[in-house]
């Protein structure tokens, strides 16, 4: 998000800041880390509680990001992500930490300190061995509580919490039996609540684009191994030829473009952009936990992050929330990420359903109406106007968006040539709107996406 303040008054704060404490003869305070990278994420966040000292796992700044389950109430050191790749699936899961956006990592060669196994929250990633585990669920103890087993070369280790009278809770895998020291209660955090109703609904127009970027799923596209930089210029250029959109929604899209993402807009499109990302899930199996599947990474092997969708609003936008979509068991679970611009009373929603047809994910086409009436409730806050759409993975002929086309326009329905391809020679990506549309456009070409870019304007009413 654009800083609205001016950068020489903070830089002189800072540089103020910085001195007084030495002229008082008094210890500085420390600086803040900026936030990760992965922090614009909507992703659902977990703690992890020990049963064996009922006390919540951080990641301790202070203390080489080690884990230890010594806190008495939650907040952001204690919050974690999970994450797997498409060879796992799920079966093998990786923590992140939303304190510094790190993998956790079991060290089994042992360090200075000699404690073998110790957790620390200090990969960048990709995760790789020493930051795979697996959730062993212990229904015996009670809902949600699970074993985390890593593997260290040669056999399995559970991590303990050192729950002893002089222990300091420190995380270690170095079990190779589940005792009380070995289980956690894994507490998901809620979605926020529902933002009040905006205080007016004056009439207005939004210009909106959608655009499938294809940047991990299909090895035939430019961006498959890319980088943020030439995502994000080509998102930016497709963005001035649809005429400068208001809002733009964006599919199979990696975590970590999120903020470079932002940051172009701004440069190269003007005024101040919020951009949100969403994850697509696969079901951890046994338990009824959903691990965030990780893009591919880049061309140099960096770690790009989650793979999902994305949203870029205006900087007012302080709301937004992930929606899982109902999906077919045991392969990708598709979302949908909604925000709220309040001066318009407006929420913008962006969504990627399964695909669909023989031989697909949902080969007789059963799950996606159920998708699109769960974006269609998404897109249904009090007192806000809908703008959704994005890659539905259904042509019109198909009628399981019949929910969709029944209660909003559709951008291209009404155009002098209707339902224009946009992947090959199907339409499968949309905007949908409570208003009327006009100024529909498709790109004459995918540029590096297996997608074509489609916009327009609608006038909310």
């Amino acid at each position: 998000m654009k800083n609205r303040l001016h950068i020489s008054r903070l830089l002189a704060a800072a540089l103020i800041g910085a001195a007084l404490p030495a002229l008082l003869d008094a210890p500085a305070t420390a600086v803040a880390p900026p936030p990760p990278n992965t922090s614009k994420s909507a992703g659902q966040q977990w703690e992890l509680l020990s049963l064996a000292t009922g006390k919540y796992v951080s990641v301790e700044a202070s203390n080489t990001n080690e884990l230890h389950a010594r806190a008495d109430n939650p907040g952001i050191p204690e919050r974690f992500t999970l994450h797997t790749d498409t060879s796992a699936k799920g079966a093998t899961v990786s923590l992140r930490s939303q304190a510094n956006g790190a993998y956790v990592a079991a060290e089994f060669g042992a360090g200075a300190d000699g404690r073998y196994g110790k957790l620390r929250a200090r990969t960048e990633g990709p995760p790789a061995g020493w930051e795979k585990l697996e959730l062993v669920a212990q229904p015996q103890s009670g809902a949600d509580v699970y074993a985390l087993r890593y593997h260290d070369g040669t056999q399995e280790r559970y991590v303990s919490a050192d729950a002893a009278a002089t222990g300091d809770g420190l995380l270690q895998a170095r079990a190779t039996a589940v005792g009380s020291w070995e289980r956690f209660r894994l507490v998901g955090v809620a979605a926020p609540a529902d933002p009040p109703a905006p205080p007016s609904a004056s009439p207005r127009t939004v210009k909106a684009m959608t655009w499938n970027v294809c940047s991990d799923n299909n090895k035939a596209c430019g961006f498959y191994h890319t980088t943020a930089g030439p995502l994000a210029d080509e998102i930016t250029a497709r963005a001035k030829a649809a005429g400068n959109p208001d809002v733009i929604l964006l599919e199979e899209f990696c975590e970590k473009f999120a903020k470079p993402v932002e940051l172009a807009l701004e440069t190269q499109l003007g005024g101040g952009w919020d951009v949100r990302f969403a994850p697509v899930q696969y079901q951890v199996p046994g338990t009824n936990v959903k691990a965030q599947k990780n893009c591919q990474s880049d061309a140099s092997g960096a770690d790009r992050g989650a793979y999902g969708v994305a949203l870029a609003v205006p900087e007012e936008n302080t709301w937004y929330r992930a929606y899982e979509l109902p999906s077919p068991p045991g392969v990708e679970q598709r979302t949908a990420l909604c925000a709220t611009v309040t001066s318009w009373a407006a929420e913008v929603c962006a969504a990627h359903f399964s695909t669909g047809g023989p031989g697909y994910d949902d080969p007789d086409r059963t799950y996606q109406p159920r998708q699109a009436d769960t974006l269609r409730q998404a897109a249904s806050l009090p007192g806000y106007r809908p703008l959704l759409g994005g890659d539905l993975n259904a042509a019109p002929s198909t009628g399981v968006l019949g929910t969709l086309y029944s209660t909003y326009e559709e951008c291209d329905a009404h155009s002098a040539a209707p339902n224009r391809p946009t992947t090959g020679t199907i339409k499968i990506d949309y905007l949908f709107g409570g208003g009327t549309w006009s100024g529909c456009g498709v790109a004459p070409d995918t540029g590096s996406s297996d997608h074509r870019a489609v916009w327009g304007t609608l006038a909310l009413s």
